[in-house]
């Protein structure tokens, strides 16, 4: 099975695995974490994201994956109203002047950052890769809109804006 193949399978078993979290009833917050590890953090999955990172393809490939991709059966929902989200202020954007990850700090974890800049001329890293100490990897992207970076803190604000009027 292709990279691709494999990245898109598993973000839709994952797309599926946050829509059952996300319908109104109880939440399980710990089996639903277990749950994306079971899909995400499979030896082929890694494999699959770490060949299309070698291609330098990962960021843009998933996006086009994700927009091409037809919804399946286990497709999560889409809002029929989505939030405008503004565009991401400069001094919220994460600078990785090394272009290495080796400015960005998180305790007991190591970070690489990969594929920078994007639409802005700057060092913002597209992807920053997080590993724990039993070598458990997670992929950070900014959330973006139509190409565009945007402000993810508003997603925040706009679900306990929804929390607080519900």
């Amino acid at each position: 099975m292709s990279a691709e193949k494999q990245v898109l399978e598993a973000v839709e078993r994952a797309q599926a695995i946050l829509g059952r979290y996300v319908e109104p009833g109880e939440r399980d917050c710990e089996r639903t974490i277990n749950d994306l590890l079971d899909v995400l953090d499979r030896d082929q999955v890694v494999a699959a994201v770490e060949e299309l990172a070698r291609r330098g393809e990962a960021v843009d490939e998933l996006r086009r994956l994700l927009k091409s991709g037809a919804p399946s059966w286990s497709s999560p929902p889409r809002n029929s109203v989505e939030p405008d989200l503004p565009p991401m202020p400069r001094d919220k954007r994460p600078q990785d002047p090394a272009m290495d990850g080796s400015d960005m700090r998180f305790e007991g974890y190591r970070v690489e950052t990969r594929e920078h800049a994007g639409e802005y001329p700057d060092t913002m890293p597209q992807v920053i890769e997080v590993t724990d100490a039993e070598g458990r990897k997670a992929a950070y992207v900014p959330l973006s809109r139509d190409g565009k970076v945007v402000d993810s803190s508003a997603v925040v604000e706009k679900l306990k804006d929804c929390k607080d009027s519900g």
